[in-house]
């Protein structure tokens, strides 16, 4: 398996995977033809999507499914009433198919786990090829037991850190606004992210790729060094940190 984050962010959100028999895209949070222009960017033609998966149906993870999906004749997979959420974005004919946890596609499994955010329903991912496990945790406000179980079983994990919480409540946001980011079901602040890493550390957690980092509340170098604290400096070599404008390189797990 290979994965490439071709956006992380408020602004959008969209993730690429490649396994020996199939190509996919979770979230499509860019419009279409920065999405088609992003997977261009590392040689993938949209054309060859096998299937798009969605977490949930906020704007910035769901922008652009309806024309990606329409224009290059893709499925697309969500949870049923992420599905009907996601209704007007939709061209007719489109071919949607509903999920039932797990599920299988092509030659990857896919085990949805729930997430507590302001959009219900929302999902993580646990995606398994083989013995190998990429983990994607983002657009979550508290970490619950159930949380942490399926993190436990990464080999790569994508982590929310969304926000420094100093930086959130003396920014400028409405007061209304900072509570809602920093509430139960709003973002993990770049602390919460650390604690959970500092809990669920096991030796075979090859790499963690923080993302969903607010432009305005964070930076990536906080970002990072918060990590750093719960982790130890010795882990900094397996911790990365992927911007809102930027395409990650290609990882392969």
């Amino acid at each position: 398996m290979k994965f490439c984050i071709l956006a992380s962010g408020s602004k959008g959100n969209s993730v690429f995977i490649e396994s020996a028999y199939g190509r996919f895209l979770i979230d499509v949070g860019l419009s279409a033809r920065k999405i088609e222009e992003r997977l261009q960017s590392i040689d993938v033609d949209a054309a060859a999507i096998d299937a798009i998966i969605l977490t949930h149906a906020h704007t910035d993870h769901v922008r652009g499914v309806g024309v990606l999906a329409h224009r290059h004749k893709i499925p697309v997979m969500a949870h049923p009433d992420t599905l009907d959420s996601i209704t007007p974005l939709l061209k007719p004919g489109q071919a949607v198919v509903p999920w039932h946890q797990p599920f299988q596609v092509k030659d990857l499994t896919f085990t949805p786990f729930p997430l507590s955010h302001d959009c219900q329903p929302t999902f993580g991912f646990v995606i398994r090829e083989n013995s190998r496990a990429l983990v994607l945790c983002t657009d979550l406000g508290v970490v619950t037991e159930g949380v942490r179980e399926q993190v436990r079983q990464a080999d790569v994990l994508i982590l929310e850190s969304n926000h420094d919480s100093d930086m959130l409540f003396n920014g400028p946001y409405p007061w209304e606004l900072k509570e809602r980011i920093a509430g139960r079901t709003g973002h993990l602040s770049n602390h919460n992210a650390g604690e959970l890493l500092q809990e669920i550390l096991h030796p075979r957690l090859q790499r963690v790729i923080l993302g969903h980092l607010s432009e305005e509340n964070n930076t990536p170098e906080l970002a990072l060094a918060t990590a750093l604290e719960y982790l130890g400096s010795a882990r900094e070599g397996m911790v990365e940190v992927i911007e809102q404008k930027t395409v990650s390189a290609m990882y392969i797990l």
